[in-house]
């Protein structure tokens, strides 16, 4: 399992934050409303939702970034804990939301989890990723580099999520997130050399030597997606998932 806390993701997260505002927006927390956020990462969704009036709790396996969070939301609660194992009581949040953060867990675990510790009446919103795109061709390099079984898209795949809520409904609503950079060697050295997958990633691929290679791979990639001949763009997609609980 990544450890999110490594490199330096809170660049990354800056970039996200339209789309936890996007989140925020769907979930639409009220005034004294208890909101948990699962996978707060550097708490973007939390501050927007403590910003609302919310009573936000923050939840993040990765100990640095709960830090960050508490840091930058004061008035919140971060703890450190496991989407697939929430520690708190059945019904305890009004609502409860993750921004590309329970998308790393087991799909099925992390659904009952969430529509176990929301009430009857509540809602809960997640982003996950379109299976399309660059980014999701980097990871299929990734994986086939490091001979990782090829495996089916699981919150990526509205069926599935739908099939793991249910009998809840779910609504999806796509939009689209850019990605820009000065060039493309610029944002190949940013994601290589901050982000947690790609520094998870970076001992095993030069062990089997292929660290080089899957670099070259990467920037062709990237290049072949540039939406920016003067500098670097691109855009991805994600689904924003809102259940009715």
């Amino acid at each position: 399992m990544t450890d999110w806390g490594i490199g330096e993701y809170e660049r990354t997260a800056a970039v996200l934050q339209p789309a936890a505002d996007a989140a925020v927006a769907a979930l639409a927390p009220q005034p004294g409303e208890r909101v948990l956020d699962v996978g707060c990462g550097t708490g973007n969704a939390a501050l927007r939702c403590a910003e609302a009036g919310a009573d936000v709790v923050g939840l993040d396996l990765a100990p640095r970034l709960v830090d960050v969070a508490a840091a930058r939301v004061p008035g919140a609660r971060f703890v450190v804990g496991d989407a697939a194992a929430l520690p708190f009581a059945d019904g305890e949040f009004d609502a409860a939301l993750s921004v590309f953060g329970v998308i790393f867990a087991e799909i099925r675990a992390a659904a009952s989890e969430l529509v176990r510790v929301v009430r009857d009446g509540g809602r809960v919103v997640v982003t996950t990723w379109v299976p399309k795109g660059p980014s999701s061709r980097v990871a299929t390099v990734v994986g086939a580099a490091l001979g990782a079984p090829q495996r089916p898209p699981t919150w990526s795949d509205p069926a599935v999520v739908r099939e793991a809520f249910a009998p809840h409904a779910v609504a999806f609503d796509e939009r689209a997130i850019p990605f820009a950079a000065a060039s493309v060697d610029a944002y190949l050295e940013q994601q290589t050399y901050q982000h947690p997958l790609y520094l998870a990633a970076e001992g095993p691929l030069r062990e089997r030597g292929r660290l080089e290679d899957v670099r070259a791979q990467i920037r062709d990639l990237f290049a072949a997606d540039n939406e920016d001949p003067a500098a670097f763009r691109t855009t991805s997609r994600y689904w924003i998932a809102t259940v009715s609980v």
